[in-house]
């Protein structure tokens, strides 16, 4: 364009594409499970949503702590604002009851009776990738699930477990099994950040580890086997991904087991007559963090009746109803808590995890594996 056309011209040049306009927005809420109602999604507007247990609300949450006419959500321009209708048990948002109109910021979890429902606003295009992703994610965590073994419940070595994948999927992985007639082994590890990328590569871990796949390495020796994962997997070669883990391998002749950790946190053993859970524990850095690391071992006696625990940090990193930070500390007394006759080990923990942590899905993967010794 030259300075001497029509200033007519140029600003009709300036003017926008007719027909591109930005996508809508689209308001959702996200319904999480509960033991009798599977998760769901709804859609929010273009009119106001009454949300109760009556018939005519158009989203009915069918419990007795949910008001027939509970809360109302109604859209102004790309607002989304929810206000209580008088409920008896109250409309919680964030933790907190409201009692005027308040705007939903995206992300807002809303607490009504036994139900969970979380708020989400984006453009429709942005949720059908998230979806795409959420899949991924699924897919990642059933393939991590199939290789979890069996659980054993006769023999010189009794196991049983429980693994909660987290919504983002962590890549907590475990596994066990006979390397001769007298040696058993036993690992449990856990990959930096959550998503496909982590689960593959604790998939990659379980593999090699469950089928002795690292030629020229002793399976019987932990410190040998801690050396040839960390030779195999650093981080620089797995998009800056690294892990730890706990590997022990249990002798039935000697009733030693011998085992060493690499950035793991201790696993820990309860001995008959001992109130103080055992930490199973040596100084070792993750694997993938530093090349050519003399990794160390320990041993210790198994007495007859002993239980041995593995877990994951999400079973103690959660986040309490009132938003306090557990830690390993809060969560070992768990593990000398007396059992519960017909319920397994491993479930015992879980539900005392899942009852401490605050509603709605995991922030991390959890894995909870109990090794008996008769």
């Amino acid at each position: 364009m030259t300075p001497d056309e029509p200033e007519e011209e140029r600003t009709t040049l300036r003017r926008p594409v007719p027909g591109v306009l930005a996508a809508p927005v689209v308001h959702l809420l996200d319904i999480e499970a509960t033991p009798s109602e599977p998760a769901r999604r709804v859609e929010i507007g273009p009119g106001p949503l009454t949300i109760g247990r009556g018939a005519q609300s158009g989203l009915v949450l069918p419990s007795g702590d949910v008001s027939r006419n509970h809360c109302v959500i109604a859209l102004h321009g790309e607002a989304a604002i929810i206000s209580d209708l008088g409920s008896t048990n109250g409309t919680i948002v964030d933790g907190k009851r409201v009692h005027e109109p308040v705007r939903l910021s995206i992300g807002a979890r809303l607490t009504l009776g036994p139900f969970t429902l979380v708020y989400r606003s984006g453009r429709a295009a942005d949720f059908a990738r998230g979806e795409e992703v959420e899949k991924d994610l699924a897919r990642a965590g059933r393939y991590v699930a199939a290789l979890l073994p069996p659980p054993l419940p006769e023999g010189p070595v009794r196991a049983d477990w429980r693994f909660v994948p987290s919504a983002n999927i962590g890549g907590d992985g475990f596994g066990y099994g006979w390397l001769d007639e007298h040696r058993f082994a036993v690992w449990l590890l856990d990959v930096s950040g959550h998503g496909v990328g982590s689960a593959l590569l604790a998939a990659s871990v379980m593999n090699l580890l469950r089928v002795h796949s690292l030629p020229g390495t002793d399976f019987t020796d932990a410190a040998a086997v801690l050396a040839a994962l960390n030779d195999r997997f650093q981080m620089d070669r797995q998009g800056g991904l690294y892990f730890s883990i706990w590997y022990g391998v249990y002798d039935t002749r000697s009733r030693i087991i011998g085992f060493g950790c690499a950035g793991q946190h201790p696993a820990f053993m309860i001995v008959p007559g001992e109130a103080t859970p055992q930490p199973l524990w040596v100084k070792n850095p993750a694997v993938g963090l530093a090349p050519d690391w003399p990794y160390r071992r320990a041993e210790v006696a198994v007495p007859p009746g002993a239980r041995l625990h593995l877990f994951s940090d999400g079973a103690f990193e959660i986040i309490t109803a009132d938003d306090r930070q557990l830690t390993i500390g809060d969560f070992l007394p768990l593990l000398a808590a007396a059992p519960q006759p017909g319920l397994p080990e491993p479930e015992r923990l879980w539900q005392a995890v899942r009852g401490a942590s605050r509603p709605g899905p995991l922030d991390d993967d959890v894995a909870l594996l109990t090794l008996d010794f008769p």
